[in-house]
């Protein structure tokens, strides 16, 4: 019974994945899209640096698991499958599932779950902090931004300065180490805590993220508007950070769904026509359903060639 009840585990996450994909798509404003011109060219920088910072992460998460003395040698290419297929669990509701989905298909391959539980920890912390503070650190002194008010500025500087506390190691690991003894009833060895130079590392290697994935959302943009001044590339990567950021905190909303859109619509409107904005995200949301289908696909490749 309990073989069968593992062999299905995948099953019904592929089908959940499918079924929630089904609806977002469903969702999207179709028409509005029809109406627009885009610059295909654009969408081709969009696609590279959307397939970039998807294998940028999966590289991040492969750092962390080695960084905490996880027996990754030689498991390389299956775990970027991995993280790509997990990938996919940010559409199910309740934000969990693709850290789970990385935890069961990795121990799959002999790794620890502890290290797994961490290090998938530690890379959702860092990757939400750091996205605000590159947000913070781009929107905070922008025109645009000052003319939503300065409440603005100080919440995001706010923002800023907690994350910057919450990644301290020392306040860090004594986040982790009171969660997982609250959530598994027992202590953490201190080999599976993470050092200065292993956050350190990984604050510098999501800041690159942070402006691959606010460069595909600038790309997107000027696809739809032509005339999007190259002067506006940092405050659109800072918006897009910022919608991300906020998006990945919205737990209720399974990949972010509303929460990013919302955001990214509030900030186009400042640089951008209506039309223009709305058309915008909602290409986006599309193109990053297409980008994360586009990364499992040659994750697989990738783990079947080698």
């Amino acid at each position: 019974m309990k073989k069968l009840l593992l062999r299905t585990i995948p099953w019904v996450f592929y089908a959940l994945v499918a079924v929630f994909a089904y609806f977002y798509l469903k969702g999207l404003d179709w028409a509005t899209l029809a109406k627009v011109q885009i610059n295909w060219w654009w969408m081709a920088a969009a696609t590279v640096a959307s397939i970039a910072v998807r294998y940028w992460f999966a590289a991040i998460w492969l750092f962390l698991l080695r960084s905490l003395k996880a027996r990754v040698h030689g498991h390389e290419r299956e775990l970027f499958h991995v993280y790509a297929k997990s990938w996919l669990g940010r559409y199910i509701p309740g934000g969990a599932t693709w850290i789970l989905g990385k935890i069961y298909f990795a121990t799959k391959l002999g790794i620890s779950k502890a290290k797994l539980g961490i290090s998938s920890f530690l890379e959702g912390a860092l990757q939400i902090i750091v996205v605000l503070i590159s947000a913070a650190a781009m929107l905070a002194v922008d025109p645009h931004v000052q003319k939503l008010g300065r409440g603005w500025v100080w919440a995001l500087l706010a923002a800023a300065l907690a994350g910057l506390i919450v990644v301290y190691p020392a306040v860090f690991n004594r986040v982790v180490t009171f969660g997982y003894k609250l959530i598994r009833k027992q202590g953490l060895d201190g080999e599976h805590l993470p050092d200065n130079a292993t956050i350190g590392k990984g604050i510098l290697a999501f800041l690159v993220s942070s402006v691959l994935s606010g460069l595909s959302f600038y790309f997107v943009a000027a696809a739809v508007d032509p005339a999007l001044p190259l002067d506006s590339v940092l405050f659109v990567i800072g918006a897009s950070n910022l919608a991300s950021a906020l998006s990945m905190l919205a737990f209720f909303a399974p990949a972010g769904l509303g929460v990013r859109e919302g955001v990214q619509l509030t900030m186009l409107l400042l640089v951008m026509r209506p039309e223009q904005a709305l058309v915008a995200t909602v290409l986006m949301r599309l193109w990053s359903i297409v980008m994360d289908a586009g990364f499992v696909g040659l994750a697989w490749l990738g783990r079947r060639v080698g």
